[in-house]
């Protein structure tokens, strides 16, 4: 089930913000770092993406563990070895979201594109394009587990059907996975 976007434009004025729960811890690191160096990274951050920037500090993308897990270990590449800006090219473009968007905007891309992880950029003009802050899955979820344990049954319809369609585009389940085999 997917989230029309004409309803959600249609009542936007409802929806709670991106920046209300977004997460303002941004770890970066260099994209000439090897695949290991981000994993350590990652690790000692207790985060599940961080944000590759250039020698000017200037993001050029953003690497997550799921990146990790398909582009070095299912490869069985050498992480200590294997330069992260080398799997970052094998990615998709990186898409981010305004500030003042809906949660459930920010629900919608992430499914239309397949993500987990959306940068959030401000949307004044002087820092257009400047990351400042990280919306994931885990944090709609989250918020949306808060929503429907403090709220009335017509919130909680509206908080279901964007938990389900947040749940559509997640990984096989376990009875694909034997069907498949």
């Amino acid at each position: 089930m997917a989230i029309d976007m004409d309803v959600v434009e249609d009542t936007k004025v409802n929806f709670e913000l991106i920046m209300d729960i977004m997460s303002k811890k941004l770890i970066k690191i260099s994209a000439d770092s090897s695949a290991f160096e981000v994993a350590k990274m990652m690790s000692e951050y207790r985060v599940s993406s961080v944000i590759l920037t250039d020698g000017q500090n200037n993001t050029v993308g953003i690497i997550t563990e799921r990146d990790l897990v398909r582009e070095i270990c299912a490869k069985d590449l050498l992480s200590s070895k294997t330069p992260i800006i080398s799997v970052m090219y094998k990615l998709l473009p990186l898409i981010t979201i305004g500030k003042n968007s809906s949660i459930e905007e920010a629900a919608a891309l992430m499914i239309k594109n397949g993500v987990r992880h959306l940068p959030v950029v401000a949307e004044d003009e002087k820092n257009a394009n400047h990351i400042i802050g990280m919306i994931t899955t885990t944090d709609i979820a989250r918020h949306l587990k808060h929503k429907l344990e403090d709220s009335s049954n017509s919130d909680k319809s509206s908080s279901l059907l964007l938990l389900d369609s947040l749940c559509s585009g997640e990984e096989p389940t376990e009875e694909k996975i034997f069907e498949a085999e």
